[in-house]
């Protein structure tokens, strides 16, 4: 059970750095050839492009990390700040024209936004590996069969000394989690309906 979560977070952690590295190339290669256009039709030198591409991939890092940091990551176009909902029935090409401008928007935001935030996904994946130790897989195992047994909300006070135990089953995803009234309970997570 450990080696086969351990050997899944690896493999998606190192898919995670290769679509981060796409992703911050693609950022960068728009913004050094936008700004380079830009600097172009001004008739200016264009030796600042290059900087102002990598001015726009630390704003994006720095999105990234926020975004990260408060617990949210990719967002749907209906959750994002370039949807518009332009009445039930305004079929005018103005809205037409408003609606593809803000939804290529939304989609460059949200490729730029993947390199941070799939950098970091994966460091926590790889960081978070669990330890191969000497018993806690059968410790694992033999919690994970109480639990499914028990097939029912329970506490940390149900099982004593186990916490890290019930902390290692979470982090692979073997029980789900609930905080209600401020009490901790999980239970053993069923697959039904997927």
């Amino acid at each position: 059970m450990i080696s086969a979560f351990n050997r899944s977070q690896v493999v998606w952690g190192v898919f995670g750095l290769a679509g981060s590295v796409v992703c911050y190339v693609l950022a960068w290669v728009f913004f050094e050839q936008g700004a380079t256009m830009v600097l172009d039709s001004c008739a200016l030198s264009t030796r600042a492009a290059p900087w102002t591409a990598l001015l726009g991939l630390a704003c994006i890092s720095f999105s990234g990390w926020r975004t990260w940091k408060n617990g949210e990551g990719f967002q749907s176009y209906s959750e994002s700040a370039f949807y518009h909902d332009f009445g039930g029935g305004a079929e005018t090409a103005g809205a037409h024209r408003g609606a593809k401008m803000t939804g290529l928007a939304y989609a460059l935001s949200q490729a730029f936004l993947a390199g941070p935030l799939l950098l970091l996904r994966s460091l926590h994946r790889l960081r978070n590996l669990v330890p191969d130790e000497a018993g806690v897989e059968q410790n694992l195992v033999h919690l994970l069969a109480m639990l499914q047994a028990a097939n029912k909300w329970q506490g940390p006070s149900d099982y004593p000394g186990q916490e890290r135990e019930v902390l290692l089953l979470s982090l692979m995803k073997k029980i789900d989690f609930s905080r209600h009234n401020g009490n901790v309970r999980f239970k053993v997570r069923t697959f039904e309906g997927i």
